[in-house]
């Protein structure tokens, strides 16, 4: 079976080459994302039609005198897919890894390209930096740094124990970061300018107003939170406490995309 790496993939879409992709999943997961170009023909044929192919059949919307490149999530349907379509004569080739290879490969091509950007106009800017995104999914990646995008947020504020456990530093000023997208992009770069360790039970009003989110009050962002921090935790068999530690980080953005 021939197949395509999401590199080879990104290098043909950048060099305007015609290509025709046959997304394979179930049409929700179509439209919440899929690959898109200038240059790009894209089909949707769910795996269910495709498995149910019988001898000879012929799909009007595909080509068997053009190459297609057959993706799904992780690349296992598309390869099952491949198999069945180059049966029927169609030259088919898997996009390894799927979409979720895609994702991960454009997304540190972002990063790369957004710091790119940055550093042009901010030559004496440190080399090292710090790439991220909001929350634990992609609907709350997208929603936190759009307000990031918008001006409404310039904090964020994160579980102590995590480092620890993770042997990792906490922020220090000075930091830049780029912050990512649901889908893993670069939207913007931000500097750290702050970094307070508090308990849970001493973050401020400010603290919650400067984070930006819901009504912007002490109240709603305890709420939110210890109910994220106690999801965090159950994870490694731990309980929230109202004074745990928290990193109380305050950020500007220096570049937007």
């Amino acid at each position: 079976m021939k197949t395509i790496t999401a590199e080879e993939l990104y290098k043909k879409i950048q060099a305007q080459e015609e290509l025709m992709l046959v997304d394979v999943r179930a049409e929700d997961k179509y439209n919440q994302f899929h690959i898109e170009g200038n240059n790009i023909e894209i089909v949707n044929i769910p795996k269910t039609e495709i498995f149910a192919i019988e001898d000879e059949q012929i799909f009007p919307s595909l080509s068997k005198h053009q190459e297609m490149i057959i993706t799904c999530t992780t690349g296992n349907s598309a390869t099952k897919c491949a198999t069945i379509l180059s049966e029927q004569n169609y030259d088919a080739v898997v996009l390894e890894g799927g979409i979720t290879a895609w994702k991960e490969y454009v997304g540190k091509e972002s990063v790369k390209q957004l710091w790119k950007e940055f550093k042009a106009i901010n030559p004496d800017t440190p080399e090292y930096y710090e790439a991220w995104a909001f929350g634990d999914s992609e609907k709350m990646a997208d929603e936190l740094a759009q307000l990031v995008l918008d001006g409404v947020k310039t904090a964020t504020a994160s579980n102590y124990l995590l480092y620890e456990l993770e042997h990792e530093p906490v922020p220090q000023a000075g930091l830049h970061n780029i912050i990512l997208d649901g889908d893993g992009k670069a939207v913007a770069v931000a500097e750290t300018v702050s970094v307070e360790v508090v308990p849970f039970n001493e973050v401020t009003e400010q603290q919650a107003y400067l984070e930006g989110e819901g009504d912007r009050t002490l109240s709603y962002w305890r709420k939110v939170h210890e109910a994220f921090y106690t999801k965090e935790l159950m994870k490694i068999g731990r309980e929230f406490e109202d004074t745990m530690p928290i990193v109380c980080e305050i950020f500007k953005v220096l570049y937007k995309r």
